[in-house]
């Protein structure tokens, strides 16, 4: 566990924090398949990124949290992505997840931080039947989050915008902070990609939740749900996400380089290195600037967080219009991810081969429904014209 600075101890620096991610793709990388297999990041790659301190990018920094930019945050956790995109996918929904509690009362972030300052956070949001009550202390609460990535190995979960009822009626909505010890998981991912996530089910069944670890919007004021979940904030959480499948995108880049690089003939050709062949070295000129296009996106979005100033919320064409980029980026992704494909022929759909699984994660990752394009296309017109309302929740 990496110790908390003491104080006047200077913090690493933007510099020291990327490369101790970069440091680790190979390790990420060589455990891609142990990492699908489980289901979740293999335990060294948990370790090491404890080790490093990657855990503590959004913790509270009275517990030693690190609270890097934005653009340093989507480049640690792009490189995290580099190495495993599942892995990443878990430090990005950790980051924002993290930073999601800090409007918790200080009495709960020193119940969940006190002992352990790299613990290990999720947020996800509940089906319809969810349900909580009050009780003397706090809430009752029963509720099932069926898509909650690294259910198996966080600590805590935040659970969003459960409603809240009192003698049978929705008397508001709420979001609680339940320790996974409480939950009950269901090993439901059954999908093509982005295996090694954990994104299971999870539930928690009359379950008793302190006032300290809640927050409750009453009915009255349920047209103000940013106050459960500001919408910068999340599109700041779906950003850290998608930096995970970017990065992953580069990790195929360098595969594809590095197989290039060792001499690797085209079959029924006359070339005997690829990398001879001008219509290859396009393919992969065109992959390296789709990809880097798609960096690009990323940070640009990264540098508007920054540049906004604290407790700010961005206006609604903002919002949509860094949604719309962060959408771009992975479109752009994916295309370079294709002519990475077809350079590397059928061998890099081998299960051996780590370029498959980076594919595969970021075709899965990238149709999240809070970064598909489809709906963040559509919503961006209605706020350019301002046609309302949204057609998207919480943003």
């Amino acid at each position: 566990m990496t110790p908390i600075p003491p104080a006047g101890e200077q913090a690493p620096t933007t510099q020291e924090l990327i490369a101790r991610a970069s440091a680790l793709v190979p390790l990420l990388r060589s455990n891609i398949t142990a990492t699908e297999k489980l289901g979740n990041p293999a335990p060294e790659n948990l370790a090491a990124l404890r080790d490093a301190g990657l855990f503590r990018l959004t913790t509270p920094p009275d517990h030693g949290g690190l609270h890097p930019s934005m653009r340093t945050q989507v480049q640690i956790i792009s490189e995290v992505g580099r190495g495993c995109a599942s892995t990443g996918w878990i430090v990005a929904n950790h980051a924002a997840s993290t930073e999601f509690t800090l409007i918790l009362p200080d009495e709960a972030t020193q119940e969940i931080f006190g002992d352990n300052p790299d613990a290990i956070f999720l947020s996800a949001g509940c089906a319809p039947d969810a349900r909580a009550e009050r009780v003397p202390g706090g809430l009752r609460v029963s509720a099932r989050a069926p898509y909650a990535s690294g259910c198996e190995i966080s600590d805590w979960a935040l659970l969003i915008g459960i409603p809240l009822y009192e003698g049978g009626q929705v008397k508001g909505a709420v979001n609680v902070l339940v320790a996974l010890g409480e939950a009950k998981v269901e090993r439901t991912w059954n999908v093509a990609g982005m295996s090694g996530t954990g994104t299971n089910a999870m539930t928690v069944t009359d379950v008793f939740v302190p006032e300290r670890r809640t927050l409750v919007v009453e009915k009255d004021n349920l047209d103000r749900l940013e106050e459960l979940l500001s919408p910068t904030e999340l599109v700041k959480g779906n950003l850290h996400s998608l930096s995970s499948l970017v990065g992953g995108a580069r990790g195929a880049l360098d595969l594809v380089r590095e197989t290039l690089a060792r001499d690797k003939p085209i079959a029924y050709s006359t070339y005997r290195r690829a990398a001879d062949s001008p219509a290859v070295q396009q393919a992969f000129t065109e992959a390296t600037h789709l990809i880097d296009t798609a960096s690009l996106h990323m940070l640009h979005v990264a540098d508007e967080f920054d540049a906004l100033p604290p407790h700010t919320e961005l206006s609604r064409v903002a919002r949509a219009r860094a949604r719309m980029h962060s959408a771009s980026a992975l479109a752009r992704a994916r295309e370079g991810m294709q002519k990475l494909l077809d350079i590397a022929g059928t061998s890099g759909f081998a299960h051996a081969n780590a370029l498959q699984v980076y594919w595969r994660d970021l075709e899965v990752g990238s149709r999240h429904a809070m970064l598909g394009l489809p709906m963040i296309l559509e919503d961006y017109g209605r706020a350019l014209l301002d046609v309302g309302p949204t057609i998207t929740q919480y943003h």
